[in-house]
């Protein structure tokens, strides 16, 4: 039977595609990250079924910064904000404050590995973070935990991907715990080896690896060392230290002329990752790969 000049089976047809053409298809769940390295961890567990984005750009500091207004709104938006919480980014706890529970996740608040106290007194002797370090990536244990974690309220928030999130979450522990063994084996030939930081932030990747930091130029990356600390630092990399590390976005002044005055090797670490670092896993090689080359005897390599 024909209607028109087209059959019934292909009316049938051009039916059922104009209603699957009218039916929107379901939007992905939106996660905004506060940082790189979390939207790293949360890339991992979401795959395809979720969008990750990150907050805050790679340049900018995670202990101070100011929200735009389409920052408050990529907040209000999102179905889940994952962030460190407001013991690194102070400034995302009045703008979250007014969101549900249930949309957000604070990885400090997780059952975390930290690091044992580091027996210097040069190293503790100027300011304490409001409670442990923050930095809490920088442990892959603590990655682990909140890959863990995301599949799980992920699995909540959209039950009929849970096991693709588990499996995915379970997919990176194995990948993490596999890159934990080779970073202890790595630096295992330099865990003596002093070294001064440019800000105290590292805290969980030296406690993890046993390495040796004897001190740091400055609490945080936007103040600037005084005069007394300075000559502090100075005195105890005159006695023990080999490597002194910056970071990509600050400089210190008076630095490189106190690293060649010492006779010090001078290093760079990057703990959030460059626009070319696309996981987890390659942020924390490159680190470890940074510590090696600038603490390792040049006569070894």
């Amino acid at each position: 039977m024909r209607y028109c000049g087209v059959s019934f089976q292909q009316g049938l047809a051009l039916i059922s595609l104009a209603l699957l053409l009218a039916v929107p298809a379901q939007a992905k769940l939106q996660i905004l990250a506060s940082i790189k390295p979390l939207a790293l961890i949360a890339q991992e567990v979401a795959g395809d079924q979720a969008d990750v984005a990150t907050l805050l750009p790679v340049t900018a500091s995670p202990h101070d910064y100011p929200l735009k207004m389409s920052d408050h709104k990529r907040l209000r938006a999102a179905d889940l904000v994952l962030w460190v919480g407001p013991e690194l980014e102070s400034f995302l706890a009045r703008p979250l404050a007014n969101l549900a529970a249930d949309k957000l996740i604070i990885s400090y608040r997780l059952g975390l590995h930290w690091p044992d106290e580091v027996a210097s007194d040069h190293h503790h002797s100027s300011h304490a973070h409001l409670g442990k370090d923050p930095h809490i990536w920088l442990d892959p244990r603590n990655a682990v935990l909140i890959s863990q974690a995301l599949a799980t309220r992920l699995a909540q928030l959209q039950p009929e991907s849970a096991s693709v999130f588990r499996a995915n979450a379970q997919r990176f522990a194995v990948s993490v715990q596999l890159l934990d063994q080779q970073l202890a084996q790595q630096l295992e030939p330099v865990k003596a080896v002093g070294f001064a930081v440019y800000h105290e932030g590292y805290g969980h990747f030296v406690g993890r690896y046993g390495l040796h930091q004897v001190a740091y130029v400055t609490y945080t990356p936007e103040r600037r060392p005084g005069a007394k600390h300075l000559q502090e630092l100075r005195e105890v990399l005159a006695k023990e230290g080999k490597c002194l590390f910056m970071e990509p976005y600050y400089k210190a002044q008076g630095m490189d002329d106190m690293a060649k005055t010492l006779n010090l090797r001078i290093g760079l670490l990057d703990p959030i990752g460059e626009q070319q670092v696309s996981s987890y896993q390659q942020l924390l090689q490159q680190l470890g790969q940074s510590f090696l080359t600038c603490l390792a005897d040049r006569r070894d390599r």
